[in-house]
């Protein structure tokens, strides 16, 4: 393995751009493709769907500027386990980085591989539809394999990477965008009118959980704070910038569908956009959106097989995980944790599952995420001293406004689905007490 046998600090190698495109290459892929035609089920109103949207987009917003403030702070490798950690403590830190570990990344990772894997399934089927789960699961687990040999040859290979397939993304969208957009008027389909009746709660908190899961990610360029060139001034333009990008790319790819197609037609459709494409120009270029679509997620998978180690990296550096995986390898790869990373993304994708998938990660999400922004204002009282290159604009009242509608959010999500709830729950419970746990020993071998 060639691994350092002893913890040191990640080499500083990234630009502004370096972090844009990890911000749009892991936010625009499985939510964009997979859950248009989940959202539309849900809600059935063109422009109830685009103002979830553009909600959704807003919520992101904000929390990028609140993120924003502690990112440039404390620009250390580890992302919001980081801020929980000097906000709360060692054990809300290991809440945050273990819980994004196991289930939001984790999750995350594998629901992509799923789709990767579906879509080459109906790609060499010529079908519309993926075969059984098992085998999908199968062909998950050996593109997961394919993105451990990636990373394995460094930091900069895997960037590189990153950043010509986050371009060849971003044009995809705008394509796509825009086919949707000038043939939607020709196509024999209703115009974007409101007119079919909305889902209740529960189907609000659906749509909002899948939106959510579409935007997640906003966040993952303050992983790679340790790694940021000058991070004071490029962390809070990668944090805003890429979300703000985001949510524009988002509303136009959502207008170009519903342009082309009615909500009943998109409702339970794996690739809105190939069917909406299509749809207007034929199969063949369904086809060809099938392959783009392929581009797209492995573009935003990626992402997290190169942000997750140092999260694990980050941990174990403070002594809240093993030792052993802040270790790194002659290229500067956390090598022991990429492994750990690989291990647990390919069990969980070899469930075949997606929409199961989002929905648990989301709820486990959004709670972590309403500690992780409280810690915004513990920040601010505890460490008053604290050198603070960017400030949150328009302080109490923006960010107070934030923290509230997580947790307007989560209360919602909780109502309308107590059994999952329930299970996420459950799951931040056993990570609390063995938060407790880890800490403990972690102070006694201090004294």
């Amino acid at each position: 393995m060639n691994a350092d046998t002893s913890p040191r600090q990640l080499n500083r190698v990234l630009r502004v751009r370096d972090g844009l495109a990890v911000t749009v290459g892991i936010v625009i892929g499985a939510g964009i493709l997979g859950t248009p035609g989940l959202i539309a089920g849900y809600l059935g109103d063109p422009l109830v769907i685009l103002g979830m949207w553009f909600f959704g987009g807003v919520v992101a917003g904000l929390s990028t500027l609140v993120l924003a403030e502690m990112a440039a702070a404390l620009p250390e490798a580890g992302g919001k386990y980081v801020y929980a950690r000097h906000a709360w403590g060692d054990t809300m830190g290991f809440v945050a980085g273990w819980s994004e570990i196991f289930v939001t990344r984790g999750f995350s990772g594998a629901s992509k591989a799923v789709l990767i894997s579906s879509y080459l399934f109906m790609l060499a089927l010529g079908t519309t539809e993926a075969p059984d789960s098992v085998w999908v699961g199968v062909v998950a687990l050996a593109i997961v394999l394919g993105y451990f040999v990636l990373h394995t040859r460094g930091l900069k290979a895997s960037t590189t990477f990153q950043n010509v397939t986050t371009a060849i993304k971003i044009f995809i969208v705008l394509a796509i965008a825009a086919v949707g957009l000038a043939g939607g008027s020709a196509a024999d389909t209703a115009p974007l009118v409101s007119g079919e009746t909305t889902a209740g709660l529960l189907g609000y908190a659906l749509a909002y959980q899948s939106i959510s899961f579409a935007y997640y990610g906003w966040e993952d360029a303050a992983k790679l704070s340790e790694e940021v060139m000058e991070p004071h001034r490029a962390l809070p333009r990668i944090l805003l910038g890429g979300a703000m990008a985001v949510m524009v790319l988002y509303l136009l790819m959502n207008v170009a569908l519903l342009t082309v197609l009615t909500p009943e037609q998109m409702a339970g459709s794996d690739l809105v956009a190939r069917d909406a494409t299509a749809a207007v120009f034929g199969d063949m270029a369904g086809t060809v959106v099938l392959v783009a679509s392929l581009m797209i997620l492995i573009s935003s998978a990626n992402v997290n097989f190169l942000g997750l180690p140092r999260v694990a990296f980050g941990l174990a550096r403070e002594g809240l995980a093993p030792r052993s995986l802040a270790n790194l390898d002659k290229r500067g790869t956390p090598r022991n944790a990429l492994y750990m990373i690989t291990a647990w993304i390919g069990m969980l994708a070899l469930t075949g599952s997606f929409e199961f998938l989002i929905r648990f990660m989301m709820t486990v999400a959004i709670t972590v995420d309403t500690m992780v922004l409280l810690g915004y204002f513990r920040l601010r009282a505890k460490r008053p001293d604290l050198e603070r290159p960017f400030t949150m604009p328009g302080h109490p009242i923006l960010p107070g406004l934030t923290i509230l509608l997580y947790i307007a959010i989560l209360v919602i999500l909780v109502w309308s689905q107590p059994e999952l709830a329930l299970g996420a729950g459950l799951m931040l419970a056993a990570l609390l007490v063995a938060g407790v746990v880890v800490s403990r020993m972690k102070a006694a071998e201090a004294r």
